[in-house]
């Protein structure tokens, strides 16, 4: 008998996050039927590719917040 510990750890992992996920939806419920769905869940379902968001072209670092300058405007 050919026991690959990966494999194994692998289906057990898979195994626990579907049993999971089956829980949660089992206690939260699933959500009610609404039109109101945001344009990018929409465009999902749709399958149209989601459009990207225009960014500044100065930088390539992305802005974790307010700056200094604009906290005290």
């Amino acid at each position: 008998m050919n026991v690959n510990f990966f494999e194994w750890l692998r289906d057990g992992v898979r195994q626990s996050v579907l049993l999971g996920v089956s829980d949660a939806i089992e206690q939260i419920g699933t959500p009610a039927d609404s039109d109101d769905l945001h344009p990018n869940v929409a465009a999902l379902l749709q399958g149209e590719p989601a459009k990207a968001k225009k960014t500044r072209g100065g930088g390539s670092r992305k802005r974790l917040g307010k700056s200094l300058k604009e906290m005290d405007q």
